[in-house]
C-alpha cells in the first residue's frame, strides 16, 4: 500500500515536471512570437515612416509647382505699437466671433489699410490662425495675377495635413493648373481642398489686401468667385479684404453673394480724435529717432505745438504723416530739421498730400537745375511709373541710358542727382552708401498715391509730371533697342537638349541676358499697347523686329518659360498696330515648334 502510494506519488511529480516543462517550452515560444511580432511591427512602423516620408516629399515637389510663396508677403509695416487699437480689436472679434465670413476694410489712399492688415497678419500667424495672405500691388501687375497660386502654396503649408494632401492631389489630377484660367484655379486649388477643414478646426483667415490695386478685370473676377465661395465653405475659413472705395469694386460688396456674407467697414467712419491721437504718436516715436544727432535735444522733438500742428496738417492721413517726417529729417536737405519743420508748417497747400509732393518735387528739381538733370529726373521717374515689375537700378539704367559705354556713370548720376532727393517718395536699397547699395533690390514708390499725382494733369503742375502714353512710347523704344542685342541660340545650348535638360540654364540666362534684355523681352508689347495709336517711330521697329528679330525674341521667351505669353503679347501688338503682325508671330513660332 506503502509503495503503491509513493509510486502514484512519483508518476504525479513526473506529470507535473512534464507539465512543467511544457509550459516552459510554450511560454518560450509565446516569448520568441512576442519578440517576432514585436520586430514585424518595428519594421511595419520603419516602412510606414519611410512611405509616409515619400508621400510628404511627393506632395512637397507638387506644390512646389505653384512657386514662391513669399511673393504674397505685403512690404508694408505693421501699425506702431498703441495706434489703430479700435479698428484692430473690432477686427479681432470679427475673426474671433463673427458670423461673416468676409470683412471688407475701405478707406481713401493713405488711411493705413495695409498697416492695419499688415498688424492683422502678424497676429493671426502668432495665433496660427493665418492661413494666407496676398499683398497686391499695382506695380507689378504680373505678380499679382499668380495671387491664387500664391494663396493655394501657403495654404498648403498650414496646419492641417489633410488641406495640403487635397491641395496636392488637385495638383497631381490637372499638372498643367498653374497655366489654367483663375475660375478653375480658385475652385481646383482653394475651393474644393478647403471642403477639407473640419467644422471643429481653428479659424482659418486668408487676406487680400489692396485688391484695388490690382487689374479691374482680374480683380472683379477674384471678388465674384470669392463671394461665390461663401456659404460654400465651411464658417471657420474666412476672408479678410482691404481696398479703397472704388465705384467698380463696390457694385460687388451691394449685391449676393457677398453682401450676405460680408462685413464692410469704412475707416472714414473712424472718430478723428482716435486718428490725431494715433498719428501723434506716430509722430512722437518716429520724429525723435530719426533727427537723432542733428538737434541738441532729440527726445521730444520738435516739442508738443508743433507735433500738434502736424497732426492737423495730416487731417487723418497717415500717408501725409509719413511722408513729412520723411521729408523734415531728410539728411540730405540743406536745412536743419528745426528750420524745416518751420517751412513745413508755415506752407500754404491747396490739397494736403499734393502740397507735400509738389514741395519733395520742389527740391528734387528747383528752377536753377539743369537741362540736363531734368531730363534724367523725367525719364528715371517716367519709367518707374510705368514699368510693368518693379526693377532694380541696373536695369532701370540698362533701359534708359542713351551710351551702353557710360552705363557705370549713369547709373552712379541716377543715384545722386536723383535718387538721393527722392527718399521721402521711394524705397531705394543702399541709396546712401554707394560702395554697399543693395542694387538686386526693387525701387518702389512708398505710395501710389505719388503715382496718382503724378499722373494727374490737374493735380501735378511740376515738370515731372508724367504723360503716361509718351513714357510708354519711350520704354518700348528702350525696349526695342535692349533687343538689338538679341542673336541665335543667345545662352549657347547643346541643340540636341531641351531646355528642361540643361542643368545650368538659369545661370545661363542670368549671364547671357542681361535684366535688361529679359525685362525688354517679357514687357515690349504692353508697352507698345500703351502707346499712342500711329506713332511712326514705333511702327518703324516694329517692322525692322519682325523682319530682324523676331525668332530670335521668340527663342528667348521659351528660354525664360514664357513662351505661352508669345501670342498674347503678339495679339496686343497685332490690336494696336492693325496689320499683319500676328500672322508674322504665328510663323515665326511654328519654325520654334519644329
Amino acid at each position: 500500500m506503502g509503495a503503491s502510494a509513493d509510486r502514484v506519488a512519483i508518476i504525479q511529480l513526473e506529470t507535473v515536471l512534464a507539465t512543467g516543462h511544457e509550459v516552459g517550452l510554450v511560454s518560450e515560444r509565446q516569448e520568441r512570437s512576442i519578440q517576432e511580432q514585436y520586430r514585424i511591427s518595428q519594421d511595419l512602423l520603419a516602412v510606414s515612416q519611410r512611405h509616409q516620408n515619400v508621400v510628404l516629399l511627393a506632395i512637397d515637389r507638387l506644390i512646389d509647382r505653384l512657386g514662391t510663396g513669399d511673393h504674397g508677403a505685403s512690404k508694408k509695416p505693421p501699425c506702431l505699437d498703441g495706434t489703430r487699437s479700435a479698428i484692430l480689436a473690432r477686427i479681432t472679434r470679427w475673426i474671433e466671433e463673427g458670423i461673416w465670413q468676409g470683412f471688407c476694410l475701405t478707406g481713401l489712399a493713405g488711411t493705413g489699410k495695409s498697416s492695419i492688415a499688415a498688424s492683422i497678419a502678424k497676429r493671426e500667424k502668432t495665433c496660427s490662425r493665418l492661413g494666407a495672405m496676398f499683398h497686391f500691388t499695382r506695380d507689378d501687375q504680373a505678380r499679382n495675377k499668380v495671387a491664387i497660386l500664391v494663396i493655394a502654396r501657403q495654404l498648403a503649408f498650414w496646419q492641417s495635413g489633410r488641406l495640403r494632401s487635397a491641395i496636392a492631389s488637385a495638383i497631381e489630377k490637372d499638372p498643367d493648373i498653374a497655366q489654367m484660367g483663375p475660375k478653375d484655379q480658385f475652385e481646383k486649388l482653394i475651393l474644393e481642398p478647403l471642403q477639407f477643414i473640419d467644422s471643429t478646426a481653428p479659424t482659418l483667415v486668408v487676406i487680400l489686401d489692396a485688391i484695388d490695386e490690382c487689374d479691374p478685370v482680374y480683380a472683379s473676377l477674384l471678388l465674384r468667385l470669392v463671394g461665390e465661395a461663401f456659404g460654400k465653405l465651411p464658417s471657420a475659413v474666412k476672408f479678410f479684404i482691404t481696398t479703397r472705395g472704388e465705384p467698380w469694386l463696390q457694385k460687388y460688396y451691394d449685391k449676393d453673394p457677398m453682401k450676405s456674407h460680408l462685413e464692410i467697414y469704412s475707416l472714414e467712419d473712424e472718430k478723428q480724435e482716435l486718428v490725431d491721437k494715433d498719428i501723434e504718436l506716430f509722430l512722437k516715436e518716429e520724429l525723435p529717432d530719426l533727427v537723432g544727432l542733428l538737434v541738441e535735444d532729440a527726445s521730444d522733438w520738435p516739442g508738443e505745438e508743433k507735433r500738434k500742428a502736424l497732426v492737423r496738417k495730416s487731417q487723418g492721413l497717415f500717408i501725409f504723416a509719413s511722408t513729412a517726417v520723411r521729408l523734415i529729417t531728410d539728411p540730405n536737405a540743406e536745412r536743419d530739421p528745426d528750420e524745416e519743420i518751420n517751412r513745413f508748417l508755415s506752407s500754404d497747400y491747396h490739397s494736403h498730400l499734393d502740397g507735400i509732393y509738389g514741395q519733395i518735387l520742389e527740391r528734387a528739381c528747383p528752377k536753377t537745375i539743369s537741362s540736363k538733370v531734368l531730363r534724367l529726373f523725367r525719364d528715371v521717374i517716367g519709367a518707374l511709373v510705368v514699368s510693368q515689375e518693379p526693377i532694380n537700378i541696373h536695369t532701370l539704367a540698362s533701359l534708359i541710358c542713351p551710351d551702353e559705354s557710360q552705363l557705370q556713370s549713369f547709373t552712379t548720376s541716377i543715384r545722386l542727382k536723383v535718387f538721393n532727393y527722392l527718399q521721402a517718395v521711394l524705397v531705394i536699397p543702399g541709396v546712401n552708401d554707394i560702395e554697399q547699395a543693395v542694387d538686386t533690390h526693387p525701387i518702389r514708390f512708398i505710395h501710389t498715391s505719388f503715382v496718382d499725382y503724378l499722373t494727374d494733369t490737374a493735380r501735378c503742375g511740376s515738370s515731372l509730371l508724367v504723360h503716361l502714353s509718351e513714357q510708354h512710347e519711350h520704354l518700348a523704344i528702350a525696349c526695342f533697342r535692349a533687343m538689338e542685342s538679341l542673336t541665335q541660340n543667345i545662352c549657347n545650348l547643346d541643340p540636341s537638349l531641351l531646355n528642361s535638360e540643361v542643368e545650368d540654364l538659369s545661370q545661363r540666362i542670368q549671364e547671357r541676358m542681361p535684366l535688361g534684355l529679359q525685362y525688354a523681352c517679357v514687357h515690349i508689347a504692353e508697352h507698345i499697347s500703351q502707346t499712342a495709336a500711329g506713332s511712326a517711330a514705333i511702327r518703324s521697329l516694329v517692322v525692322g523686329f519682325a523682319r530682324e528679330k523676331l525668332i530670335y525674341w521668340l527663342e528667348s521667351l521659351s528660354l525664360m518659360g514664357r513662351t505661352h505669353e508669345g501670342v498674347t503679347m503678339a495679339d496686343s501688338i497685332e490690336n494696336w498696330f492693325k496689320v499683319g503682325f500676328f500672322v508674322c508671330i504665328m510663323y515665326a513660332m511654328s519654325l520654334i515648334v519644329r
